[in-house]
C-alpha cells in the first residue's frame, strides 16, 4: 500500500512538473485592419523560439510548436481580407500544429509577447497585405511575359470630364482599357510574347493585386496605362512615361537593411521571423531595367505618334505601388491630359488610341527583344 501511494505521489509530482514545464494554448483571438491581420494565441506558460518551426505551403502557413499542448482542438473563422481561418491542432500532449489559411500567399512575422499586467504569454502571427515575390527561373527558351495594366476600373473611374461630374462624359477608366486592349492585340501577334492583363473589362482591381499579378507571373515588364488631369494647368498636354524615382528605391533598400538588422536582435524568448523574400527586394535590377523599358517606349512613341506630343521620361516621386513590383521592370504611362482640350479630343478618338497603343507596344517589343541578347539574371 505504501509503495502504491508513493508511486501515486511520485506520478502526481512528475505530472505537475511536466505541466509546469510545457506551455498550453487555450484561446485564439484576432484583430484586422487594412495594414495587417493579427492572430494571437493565448498561452499558459512561455513558448521558446526554438520550439516553433514555421512553413508556408501555398496559401497555408503552418506552425509546428513543440513542448506545448492545447486544451482541445481550437478553430476560428476570421473576417479578414488576408486570413480566412485559424486552427490549433493538438498532435500529442507536448506538440501542437497551428494552421493559418491565407487568402493569398502574404508576408508574415511570428513573435512572442511575455506575460505582463495580467495578460498571458502570447504567440503572435502578423499577416501583412504585401504579396510574396516568387523566385523566377532564368528562361532558357524564353517566352517573354508582359503585364498590361489598364488603370482604374469599376468603382474607381479615375479622372473624369467634366471635372467632379456625377455623370461624366469622359472617364479615364474607359480610355485606359481601350488603349490597353489594343496594346494586347498588337503584342499577341508577336511570336514569343505572352500578354497578361490585370483587367479586361470594367472591374475594380486593388493596386496590390495588380503588382501581385506581375510578381506571380514572373513578368519581364509591367506597363500601367493612365490618363492625367491637372485642373489648375489646362495648358499641360502630351504623353509622359513615368518610372519610380531613385529615392523610392533607396528608401526600400534602407528598409530592407533595417529589417535584416532586426533579425539578429532576438529576445531570449522569441524574435522576428520574416520571409527572406522581404529582404531580397531586387531594387537595383528593378530601377535599371525600368529605365531601359521607359526609354524604349518613349523612343517608339516619338516615332509613331509625334515627337512634339511626347514629354519623355519622368521620375515618379510618389509612392506608387504598381511601380514597385519587386524585381519586375515597371513603368506608368500618362497618355494625355483630360483637362487639356486638344488631348481630351484626341484621347476619345479610336485612331489616336490606336496610334498610342502601337507606339507603346512597339516599345515593349523592342525592350523584350533586348532581353534575349544580353545575360539577364533575376
Amino acid at each position: 500500500m505504501k509503495g502504491f501511494l508513493g508511486a501515486l505521489l511520485f506520478s502526481s509530482f512528475s505530472y505537475d512538473s511536466f505541466a509546469r514545464e510545457r506551455a498550453l494554448i487555450y484561446r485564439i483571438r484576432y484583430s484586422s485592419t487594412i495594414e495587417r491581420t493579427r492572430v494571437v494565441l493565448d498561452c499558459k506558460g512561455e513558448v521558446k523560439k526554438k520550439d516553433i518551426k514555421e512553413k508556408l505551403v501555398g496559401r497555408v502557413l503552418w506552425l509546428d510548436v513543440k513542448n506545448t499542448g492545447a486544451v482541445r482542438k481550437l478553430v476560428k473563422r476570421l473576417r479578414s481580407p488576408l486570413v480566412s481561418e485559424v486552427k490549433v491542432l493538438p498532435i500529442s500532449s507536448n506538440r501542437v500544429k497551428v494552421k493559418l489559411v491565407l487568402k493569398s500567399p502574404h508576408k508574415f512575422k511570428v513573435f512572442g509577447l511575455r506575460s505582463s499586467c495580467g495578460r498571458p504569454f502570447r504567440i503572435v502571427i502578423d499577416v501583412f497585405p504585401d504579396f510574396l515575390t516568387l523566385s523566377c527561373p532564368v528562361k532558357r527558351f524564353p517566352e517573354r511575359v508582359v503585364v498590361i495594366d489598364p488603370g482604374h476600373g469599376g468603382k474607381d473611374p479615375g479622372a473624369v470630364w467634366p471635372i467632379g461630374s456625377r455623370h461624366p462624359i469622359i472617364r479615364e477608366k474607359d480610355i485606359t482599357l481601350a488603349i490597353a486592349l489594343k496594346v494586347r492585340d498588337y503584342l499577341k501577334r508577336v511570336p514569343g510574347i505572352k500578354v497578361i492583363m490585370t483587367r479586361t473589362k470594367d472591374v475594380y482591381v486593388p493596386l496590390l493585386k495588380r503588382a501581385e499579378i506581375a510578381a506571380k507571373s514572373c513578368a519581364d515588364a509591367f506597363v500601367s496605362i493612365h490618363a492625367d488631369s491637372m485642373p489648375n494647368y489646362p495648358s499641360w498636354s502630351g504623353v509622359t512615361v513615368f518610372k519610380a524615382s531613385p529615392r523610392l528605391f533607396a528608401k526600400a533598400e534602407r528598409t530592407a537593411k533595417e529589417v535584416a538588422k532586426r533579425i539578429n536582435l532576438c529576445s531570449d524568448v522569441m524574435c522576428w521571423s520574416i520571409s527572406p523574400l522581404l529582404i531580397n527586394m531586387s531594387t537595383t535590377v528593378t530601377f535599371a531595367e525600368s529605365s531601359r523599358l521607359a526609354k524604349d517606349i518613349v523612343s517608339s512613341l516619338k516615332a509613331r505618334v509625334n515627337e512634339d506630343l511626347v514629354n519623355g521620361i519622368r521620375d515618379m516621386k510618389r509612392n506608387i505601388v504598381v511601380l514597385k513590383t519587386p524585381g519586375r521592370p515597371a513603368v506608368l504611362i500618362e497618355c494625355g491630359f483630360l483637362t487639356n482640350p486638344t488631348d481630351r479630343r484626341r484621347l476619345v478618338e479610336r485612331w489616336y488610341q490606336e496610334e498610342l497603343a502601337q507606339g507603346i507596344a512597339k516599345g515593349i517589343e523592342k525592350y523584350l527583344a533586348s532581353l534575349n541578347k544580353v545575360a539577364y539574371e533575376r
